[in-house]
């Protein structure tokens, strides 16, 4: 997930407490549970103490009380969770990192099967430095810090150290570093899963080949990946943070436009930037974190992979000619850890979860970007038009095409794997938040998708959505015609019919 904190105010952390004596519970499945004591997995119901710890999803928002929450320490342990809960009819999902914006790695309704893989976290890389193996409850800070411990290598991966790298990887996983590298998911040379049916299983290109294709793009719909085979990069030596405020872009809709498309013609000139070059467009409104008072601001938030004496001379003033004078900067030359480390919300690697009440809605845009018109009708939702019911927001234009970018390339198609969006230039990334304590609004869902609609009404190329920046107001169907498309939907029924005919992996926008 990408959250920054500048403007939205962080909500509180909950950290897990000690193991607590498990009482009788007469509310839950006493044949579940005495299956999975019966093959030694541990697990967690309503009555614990420490039940919340475990329970509680990411967005307050979409509260979901499982039937039981299985903690399996090896991949035959999960494999025994996946069966007991089968023979008992209930629906299962993983939670890996537990980011799903709609509670979906917490199943997604009441009365289903959690089988949380916290456990299952080693990350160990190859003696090449070639490939790292990561089990499926590793999250990204502490997967990225053990990396570059054992070999100084790097993947390409998203911001927040406490997202799992099951959903991050399996529906995508765009950072900053992607433009130069590739998404997550373009990495993934090897899966270890179980299926519906407890069976353990590979998947490869040679081996369940139908299987990898699927999985990389809905896995969440096939099976639950227990371990990650994933191809490297030598980590950089010097990466160049940057942040620049600049509050007077949106004195006007005029002005915002200007901007804007200066820098989307900016990053797409292949004689001044090449893959090295990324960064997200960031409109926010809510409380300056010095005064308090509500504002509205425009950053340019990204990185350079190369030095500060290049980015200086070459970057840089081509970036922000012609646009106001920043209100604030930090450019700053780092290592690949503490990148990394700056970039992370809560400037940390280790994994705590953050707990928000919000939603949050996506556009893909399509290459050559956002035209005029388009921009127009965006900038005047934000600047001019309803005014937000009570809740912070802001919208990040995610960079994902320009010149040279490695995500859009030729042979990453249909058939390379389930993931078919290989065109976009922008992904926009629309997310709203409560105070900390506070209701979540239904009038701040209206509003963020007639942002939404916004950006759509005037595009003139094509456009769908994000999985991972998970979008709960659209139905199952609106969600499987953005998130694949006909050609993709049609060959993942397919492989589901023929993995997991009984519908076991379940959540309400699965396959």
């Amino acid at each position: 997930m990408h959250i920054s904190l500048f403007h939205l105010v962080a909500a509180l952390g909950l950290s897990a407490v000690g193991e607590a004596k498990k009482k009788s519970c007469a509310c839950n499945n006493a044949a579940l549970e005495h299956c999975l004591k019966a093959h030694g997995v541990a697990f967690k119901v309503s009555c614990d103490a420490d039940w919340e710890t475990y329970s509680t999803p990411l967005n307050l928002r979409v509260p979901v009380k499982q039937a039981v929450i299985a903690l399996p320490n090896d991949s035959k342990q999960v494999s025994a969770a996946v069966v007991c809960a089968r023979k008992n009819g209930l629906k299962v999902q993983a939670k890996s990192g537990g980011h799903s914006y709609g509670g979906y790695s917490n199943v997604g309704i009441d009365g289903q099967v959690e089988v949380d893989l916290r456990n299952l976290n080693k990350t160990v890389l190859s003696s090449d430095g070639s490939v790292a193996v990561v089990g499926g409850g590793v999250k990204l800070g502490p997967m990225a810090t053990a990396i570059y411990a054992q070999g100084k290598r790097a993947i390409p991966h998203g911001i927040c150290g406490g997202v799992g790298i099951g959903g991050h990887s399996t529906h995508g996983g765009w950072g900053f570093t992607s433009r130069a590298w590739g998404l997550t998911l373009d990495h993934i040379v090897e899966m270890q899963v179980v299926l519906a049916n407890g069976t353990e299983a590979r998947a490869s290109p040679n081996v369940n080949a139908d299987l990898y294709w699927a999985l990389r793009g809905a896995a969440d719909s096939l099976a639950i990946v227990t371990s990650f085979s994933l191809s490297t990069q030598p980590a950089p030596e010097e990466v160049v943070n940057f942040n620049y405020e600049i509050r007077d872009i949106l004195k006007s809709v005029d002005q915002a436009v200007s901007a804007f498309t200066h820098l989307q013609s900016f990053i797409s000139n292949a004689t001044t930037v090449d893959r090295r070059t990324s960064f997200s467009l960031q409109t926010h409104y809510g409380p300056d974190r010095a005064t308090g008072e509500i504002v509205k601001t425009f950053l340019i938030q990204g990185t350079f992979l190369g030095s500060l004496a290049k980015y200086k001379a070459s970057i840089e003033p081509e970036m922000l000619r012609g646009l106001p004078a920043p209100t604030a900067s930090d450019v700053q030359a780092k290592d690949w850890i503490a990148s990394l480390t700056a970039l992370s919300p809560d400037g940390r690697l280790t994994g705590e979860a953050l707990y928000l009440a919000f939603f949050a809605n996506s556009v893909t845009v399509d290459d050559p970007g956002m035209n005029e018109a388009a921009l127009r009708r965006y900038f005047t939702y934000m600047l001019e038009g309803p005014p937000s019911p009570g809740v912070a927001y802001q919208s990040n234009m995610e960079l994902w095409g320009g010149a040279d970018t490695q995500i859009n390339l030729p042979a990453k198609d249909a058939k390379f794997a389930a993931f078919p969006h290989r065109n976009i230039f922008w992904t926009a990334h629309n997310l709203a938040q409560a105070a900390p304590n506070a209701t979540f609004p239904p009038e701040g869902i209206t509003w963020l998708n007639g942002l939404r609609q916004a950006i759509l009404q005037d595009l003139d190329v094509g456009s769908a959505a994000y999985q991972n920046l998970l979008d709960t107001s659209l139905t199952r169907d609106e969600a499987h015609a953005l998130y694949y498309g006909d050609e993709v939907l049609g060959r993942l029924r397919g492989i589901k019919k023929m993995h997991d005919p009984k519908d076991v992996f379940w959540n309400p926008q699965s396959v």
